[in-house]
């Protein structure tokens, strides 16, 4: 065997990171997931080490659509093109006492986020570009799906309420 080339680098790589805060219904948005979690099949199966709604729970819901549908609007006034674009899934999360999300990315979506729901001291962490987010009722974040994160455990008995959601490229099925 030739070895001819071996590179083993990294590369600075263009990335969204955006953060801001809506006016959200906390108390409805609570309400579904805790409906939600009842019956899903991925609590505690997934990188929420939680509870976890099924992933499209909340893709066709018209109070979650509104709320998108202000963050489309920022996004497009940043002439970030979102022709082509769809929202693949939107799933609500519970992480108790205890509870937590490992670390991983998105891929292969295009930029995915996070919604709060409540106040909380669980932190997400994106170590890659050495952010870290402190959750607060309607504090959004939209960040590119490649972008590492993660969340240390709970360790106060206070639950953390969160949507998260992810944006593809090309349409449905596809």
């Amino acid at each position: 065997m030739i070895i001819e080339k071996e590179i083993i680098s990294k590369i600075s790589r263009d990335y969204i990171f955006i953060t801001g805060v809506l006016d959200i219904d906390s108390k409805y948005f609570k309400k579904r997931i805790e409906e939600g979690v009842q019956n899903s099949s991925i609590n505690y199966k997934t990188n929420v080490v939680g509870k976890h709604t099924e992933w499209k729970f909340f893709n066709n819901d018209e109070q979650f659509k509104v709320l998108l549908l202000q963050l489309i609007d920022y996004l497009e006034n940043l002439n970030i093109e979102l022709e082509g674009f769809y929202l693949e899934e939107a799933w609500g999360l519970i992480e108790k006492f205890g509870d937590y999300t490992k670390k991983h990315k998105h891929d292969p979506a295009y930029f995915s986020g996070s919604l709060y729901l409540n106040d909380h001291h669980q932190k997400l962490y994106f170590p890659e570009i050495k952010e870290e987010i402190t959750p607060k009722k309607g504090r959004f974040v939209l960040f590119s799906s490649f972008l590492m994160h993660y969340t240390r455990r709970n360790l106060k008995h206070k639950d953390k309420y969160a949507i998260s959601f992810n944006f593809f490229r090309g349409g449905p099925n596809k």
